[in-house]
C-alpha cells in the first residue's frame, strides 16, 4: 500500500512539474478596503508610456488613439458591473473648462476636481505601455496581438490608492500554452486583434476588483 501511495505522489509531482502553475493573466494589488467606492467612478484620460513603441505597422493606431480606446473599454467594463461611471471624455473637458491642463497620472488633483464637479467617488488612472496589433488574419497571424497597460484606482476627494492591476500580454498560440490559449476569447481558435485583447484585458481586471472596495 505505501508502495502504491509513494508512486502517486511521484507521478504528481511529474505531472506538476511537466504542467507548471499559471500566472494570472491579470496581476492585482490592493492596499486598501474602502467599502462602498464604486458608487460614482470618474475615468481620467489615460497616459501613454515614454517606452512604448510607436505605431509604425501599416493600420496601426497612434498610442493616442489606443490610450483614448482603453479608457473607454474601462469605462463600459465598471458600466457592466452596474456603476455609475464619468467617462473620460467629461473629466478632460471639465479640466480645459477650468483653464487646467489634464492630470493624466496626478491622483491628487484629478480626484479632487471629479468629486467636486462630478461627486465621483473613486477615479481611475491608466498608463499604456505596449499596444501593437496583429499581422495576418483571425486564423492565421504571423504575429499574433500584444497588449500592456496598468490601471489604478484611487477614492475621491481624498486620492487614496485602493487597488491596481496590470495586464501584459502577448496572445499565445494552442501549440505553447493550451490552457492559457483557452482562456482568450474563442478558446484559442482565432487570433484576436489588439482592440480584443485589450478589451479581454481590461474585463478581467474590472471584474476581479475585490468586494472590499466596492
Amino acid at each position: 500500500m505505501r508502495s502504491h501511495q509513494t508512486l502517486i505522489c511521484v507521478g504528481s509531482a511529474l505531472l506538476a512539474a511537466a504542467c507548471p502553475k499559471q500566472a494570472p493573466i491579470v496581476e492585482l494589488h490592493t492596499y486598501a478596503k474602502t467599502s462602498g467606492l464604486l458608487e460614482r467612478v470618474a475615468i481620467v484620460p489615460f497616459s501613454i508610456s515614454p517606452r512604448m513603441p510607436r505605431a509604425t505597422d501599416p493600420g496601426a493606431i497612434s498610442g493616442a488613439a489606443a490610450a483614448d480606446l482603453l479608457a473607454r473599454f474601462v469605462a463600459e467594463a465598471i458600466e457592466a458591473e452596474g456603476v455609475r461611471v464619468i467617462p473620460a471624455s467629461d473629466v478632460a473637458l471639465a479640466f480645459e473648462a477650468a483653464g487646467q491642463v489634464v492630470p493624466r497620472g496626478d491622483a491628487a488633483v484629478a480626484a479632487s476636481l471629479a468629486a467636486r464637479k462630478f461627486g465621483a467617488t473613486a477615479i481611475v488612472l491608466g498608463e499604456l505601455l505596449r499596444y501593437r496589433e496583429r499581422e495576418g488574419g483571425p486564423s492565421g497571424a504571423f504575429r499574433p496581438a500584444s497588449v500592456s497597460f496598468v490601471l489604478t484606482l484611487h477614492s475621491a476627494p481624498e486620492a487614496l490608492r485602493v487597488w491596481s492591476a496590470r495586464f501584459d500580454e502577448t496572445q499565445p498560440a494552442v501549440s505553447e500554452n493550451v490552457v492559457r490559449a483557452r482562456e482568450y476569447p474563442g478558446r484559442g481558435t482565432r487570433w484576436l486583434t489588439a482592440a480584443e485583447l485589450a478589451r479581454f484585458g481590461v474585463k478581467r481586471a474590472i471584474g476581479a476588483i475585490p468586494p472590499a472596495v466596492r
